[in-house]
């Protein structure tokens, strides 16, 4: 039995598990764009995200910066400790992550919102690194 070759395979076979059970996993950035909707005084999350990584390491705060700030309501971002949810890889365990609130004033119409993120990575992580990500949030308020 050649020993070497039914390693490789199993490393073949290991490789291939972890890249397949990431493929399905969020992006770990938000879209470039995003719209959601707001009646007139609603707060509304415009997006969330844990950060933590396969290996169910914490990675650290999200930074946030507010690029222009809307017309119509106010953004903030809040730091939050996530729980991951039972059935999924993690479960059960806590991480940082950072929720970003709109709040719609009392006129309806339509606002507009730039703001970046950045989320620590792993030393040797695939995925891109802590650089920013640029984020343009088109809210509707009715």
């Amino acid at each position: 039995m050649d020993t070497t070759g039914v390693a490789w395979r199993a490393a073949l076979f290991a490789v291939c598990m972890l890249g397949a059970s990431t493929a399905g996993a969020s992006p770990p950035f938000p879209p470039d764009t995003i719209e959601v909707e707001a009646a007139v005084g609603q707060k509304v999350p415009i997006w969330e995200q844990s950060n933590y990584s396969v290996l169910c390491r914490d990675l650290g705060t999200p930074t946030f910066e507010l690029d222009s700030k809307p017309a119509l309501g106010e953004v903030t971002p809040e730091w939050i400790t996530y729980t991951v949810p039972v059935g999924q890889r993690c479960e059960q365990m806590k991480f940082s992550g950072m929720i970003v609130w709109y709040q719609a004033g009392s006129t309806p119409g339509t606002d507009e919102v730039v703001w970046t993120v950045g989320f620590p990575r792993e030393f040797g992580s695939r995925t891109p690194g802590s650089g920013e990500h640029r984020v343009t949030t088109k809210i509707v308020i009715r």
